[in-house]
């Protein structure tokens, strides 16, 4: 008997699961129709299931179904429906009946929509958050406001700044975001990271009028006695404006009144030192200097105004009232005081740098470096670069063999980082220089994976160079003259270095290396000065091989002369549009992208 009860059991079970097997097949089928954009065929299996399948994604599918068929009513009719009986989130069914009379153009109708949501809210403020947000996601910031302020004024310990900031920013009222902003760091200042990058993304897109406000209201309620993370915050917007004399000085007036932190003085020295706001940085780096050798950031203050100088001096700042000389023995004092300390080693690599390339002193400065290898106080990285720079002034020397013995000692230090990257490039070009193609570039073709950037980009441009002009030249002459000329360069002899490039112009018309050529003597002329001369090899490169490897790179040589050197800022605006545009997967791409911004006025930071 208990047997037959059983098996009856099953029987029923079975009938009844076959309605639902046969409507989750309907289903199925209508999605599948409205994924094919077959609306018509979709609603013809998803009606007839609305009035005993209430989920979300039967109402979203049909809904969007009638809608995409503009049939209202029958949309209305399914959402009134599911707002009386179904258990889905009514917040967001009230929104889309809001969108369903906007659709229409029936004003009336969508406002009468939303003021039975907000009745809603009224009997219960919980829901402020869930209507708020389905309102915002479907384009209604004002009426996500407007739920906001209304649960506020019910309940005034619901805190919604956050989301109200993020309202003011879409409506576009940007003063009120920025006040929702200061709001939010008085009353809880742990949202001050947050804050910080919601204004970062804000202050890229904004007019300085708005920028000027949130500053002046800054300094409004600091004036007031606000908390100290409102002149955080102060020093932060200057910062992203690059105003880095304002944070400068609010920074000093924190440090005087006992509330200063010498790191973030640190800090902003280094950010407008890599701005090239080297007279800035100096005088940050001053600042932390007149405290005293007592400070834990005297040391790094020593190394960071040194490199600031330096830094002015490559870049052939004017106005300046030091030489290479002068700085020179500003090294050498310094590093009578650093005696000890691992802020020894990149001083002495940076003063042996310039000894030998900018002063010629090469025999001098492969001594220091020599004998800060002896120290046992340096950094490991240090010893390695201390290496690299060694192989570099001796292979600008000529003493190649040596040279790639450093660069291997390095490598080998540092096998797979950065640093024993860049060794293993120096060597391979070392290689190039003296025409061992074939060696060379084995070396740059394992390069082109490297994690840096710039080293794949650079050992992608020498392997492309030795494989496009060797093959189909089995004399090599050409190539070797090329690479003569290449290393002339790097030795500083220019006028050598032309007069051999002039040479495989007229020698070799018709090879493949010509692009490579034009290139080279741009980078010569542009050092020397002469970016006229410079910039018709680079026209040429782009007239004459727009469908080689190099019209990018000459691209964005020229646009930089046209921008810097030359005045002529619409033709580098065109000209970087034009390298983004048809060069999109190009290393310089994303450069010329924000510079043709900066150059149409986007007012980017």
């Amino acid at each position: 008997m208990m047997i037959h009860l059983r098996g009856l059991f099953l029987i029923v079970l079975f009938l009844v699961s076959i309605p639902k097997m046969e409507a989750q097949n309907d289903l199925n089928i209508g999605v599948g129709y409205y994924n094919d954009g077959e609306y018509e065929k979709a609603i013809k299996y998803l009606a007839p299931l609305a009035s005993n399948q209430k989920t979300n994604l039967l109402y979203q599918t049909l809904l969007s179904s009638y809608l995409a068929l503009k049939n209202y009513q029958e949309a209305e009719n399914l959402n009134s429906n599911f707002i009386r009986n179904s258990r889905l989130n009514k917040m967001e069914l009230f929104t889309d009946k809001i969108y369903i009379f906007n659709l229409q153009g029936d004003e009336r109708g969508a406002s009468k929509a939303f003021k039975e949501m907000q009745s809603k809210i009224r009997s219960n403020p919980s829901f402020a958050f869930a209507g708020a947000t389905a309102l915002q996601k479907k384009g209604y910031p004002q009426m996500a406001l407007d739920v906001y302020d209304l649960a506020q004024q019910i309940n005034p310990k619901y805190n919604f700044d956050y989301q109200r900031a993020q309202l003011y920013g879409e409506l576009g009222q940007v003063n009120k975001m920025y006040e929702m902003y200061v709001s939010m760091l008085m009353r809880t200042p742990n949202y001050l990271n947050s804050v910080k990058n919601l204004i970062s993304q804000g202050i890229a897109g904004f007019d300085q009028i708005h920028t000027d406000f949130l500053k002046q209201l800054l300094i409004t309620e600091i004036q007031g006695g606000g908390p100290s993370t409102l002149n955080d915050l102060l020093i932060h917007v200057y910062i992203q404006e690059e105003n880095f004399s304002g944070a400068f000085t609010q920074l000093k007036a924190l440090d005087k009144r006992g509330n200063g932190n010498k790191s973030e003085l640190f800090y902003l020295g280094r950010i407008a030192n890599n701005n090239e706001d080297y007279r800035l940085a100096e005088k940050v780096f001053d600042y932390i200097l007149k405290a005293g050798d007592e400070s834990p950031f005297y040391e790094d203050a020593l190394v960071a105004r040194l490199d600031a100088r330096r830094m002015a001096l490559e870049k052939g700042k004017k106005g300046l009232k030091y030489s290479w000389l002068d700085l020179k023995q500003e090294y050498f004092e310094t590093r009578k005081e650093l005696v000890g300390f691992p802020e020894m080693g990149q001083l002495t690599i940076d003063l042996a740098h310039f000894m030998a390339f900018r002063l010629g002193e090469i025999d001098s400065s492969i001594v220091i470096l020599k004998g800060l290898l002896k120290t046992g106080y340096i950094l490991k990285d240090d010893g390695a670069r201390a290496k690299i720079e060694l192989g570099d002034i001796l292979l600008y020397s000529g003493e190649r063999w040596d040279a790639i013995l450093y660069y291997g000692q390095a490598e080998k230090e540092f096998e797979n980082s950065p640093i024993g990257q860049m060794a293993k490039f120096k060597r391979a070009k070392a290689a190039y220089y003296v025409g061992d193609f074939q060696w060379a570039q084995g070396i740059f073709d394992a390069l082109k994976a490297s994690t840096s950037k710039l080293i794949a980009n650079d050992a992608m441009h020498y392997s492309l160079l030795i494989n496009d002009n060797v093959v189909l030249d089995s004399t090599m002459v050409a190539m070797g003259l090329f690479a003569k000329a290449d290393l002339m360069n790097y030795q500083g002899k220019l006028d050598s270095s032309l007069y051999i490039l002039n040479g495989i112009q007229k020698d070799f018309a018709e090879h493949t290396i010509q692009d490579n050529v034009l290139l080279l003597k741009s980078e010569i002329l542009a050092t020397k000065g002469e970016f006229a001369l410079a910039s018709e090899d680079l026209n040429l490169i782009i007239e004459q091989f727009s469908d080689g490897i190099l019209a990018d790179d000459a691209m964005i040589r020229l646009a930089r002369i046209y921008e810097s050197e030359l005045s002529r800022s619409e033709e580098a605006k065109n000209l970087y549009q034009r390298l983004f545009t048809e060069h999109p997967d190009s290393f310089f791409a994303n450069e010329a992208r924000t510079k043709f911004r900066n150059l149409r006025g986007d007012n980017l930071n």
